[in-house]
């Protein structure tokens, strides 16, 4: 069954009571549509977003490309993911196709008692796939990575477990959850970080410059995974590991979950079968890919997902 779109429904009903009582009303909703159609700007799904509604496709009842995969080009995907994951740090109360916030981070096993000691600006935009946490093995000293950093969650936990004279960088392609996770940083005084603005497959740091490069849910938001796999083995010197929490699928999705971006969002549409993920591993220089732990949680969604604990070594051979 397809999502409802609140900003057709909404305009459906201007143009049904337009007809019926004020016809100019009908032909103002028209002349939205067009303008919509035309120019890619819709005043009603703006203002439905304002008091917090999310409204879907544009009022525009002509195909709307930025929802079509097929007709994306890889840097417009990524450019509608840096826009969703910037309101989700703006504007978390909003409405998602996917979950956001305290509740989810405590289903996934982050500890109340952990978020009480928190500011709510740390947790209100968490929408990782799932909880690293339990897996993570940093040492005192290490240099850190982690990748999609968000509002700072698990990037704050890190810094703790490497303590002062360790260090840790964020990295994330939208500039507001960079802001948001740099104010949460001074805000508990915490001082071994850096933060990078950029995407995955184009990351500022040197060859070999850090120990532990810790994911939770970017891969399957970027367009290119052997990019983002290159780059995560680029940054880690040999010897080096990466643990990750990701959406994987027992089975190859039906090509009409594959074709919406909304489904991209949700880290489903770009999801792999586990094997074909491992294998990805392999392919660029990942040593012993392995799966930890395997579950379902809000951000599964589909039948056929699963949320994965995967860990992998780059090998010691230059």
């Amino acid at each position: 069954m397809k999502s409802l779109n609140l900003t057709r429904i909404v305009m459906g009903i201007i143009v049904f009571v337009g007809l019926l009582f004020f016809k100019p009303l009908a032909y103002f909703a028209a002349a939205m549509m067009i303008f919509a159609g035309l120019t890619g700007i819709c005043f009603l799904e703006k203002l439905l977003s304002k008091v917090g509604f999310s409204s879907g496709a544009s009022c525009s009842t002509a195909a709307n490309p930025a929802a079509d995969l097929q007709r994306m080009t890889p840097e417009e995907i990524k450019q509608a993911v840096k826009e969703k994951y910037s309101e989700v740090a703006s504007n978390p109360q909003a409405k998602f196709n996917f979950p956001v916030g305290r509740k989810f981070a405590e289903s996934v096993g982050y500890s109340s008692e952990l978020l009480d000691k928190l500011p709510a600006s740390m947790w209100e935009s968490f929408t990782g796939a799932g909880n690293p946490q339990p897996y993570i093995d940093i040492k005192r000293g290490e240099k850190i990575l982690d990748l999609g950093c968000g509002a700072g969650l698990d990037l704050y936990l890190y810094a703790q477990a490497t303590g002062p004279e360790g260090q840790v960088y964020g990295v994330d392609i939208s500039e507001d959850m960079i802001a948001k996770t740099r104010r949460n940083m001074e805000t508990l005084n915490v001082q071994n970080v850096e933060f990078l603005c950029a995407p995955a497959d184009s990351m500022p740091l040197p060859d070999g410059s850090v120990d532990l490069v810790a994911v939770n849910g970017i891969y399957n938001l970027s367009p290119d995974k052997t990019a983002v796999m290159r780059e995560v083995a680029r940054v880690l010197r040999p010897g080096g590991r990466t643990i990750f929490a990701e959406i994987v699928l027992k089975a190859p999705l039906p090509e009409e979950i594959r074709k919406n971006i909304n489904d991209w969002f949700r880290c489903i549409g770009g999801a792999l079968p586990q094997n074909d993920f491992l294998e990805l591993l392999s392919s660029e220089g990942f040593s012993n890919p392995r799966i930890l732990w395997t579950g379902r949680n809000a951000r599964t969604g589909h039948e056929l997902a699963l949320c994965a604990v995967i860990r992998a070594e780059k090998s010691n051979i230059h």
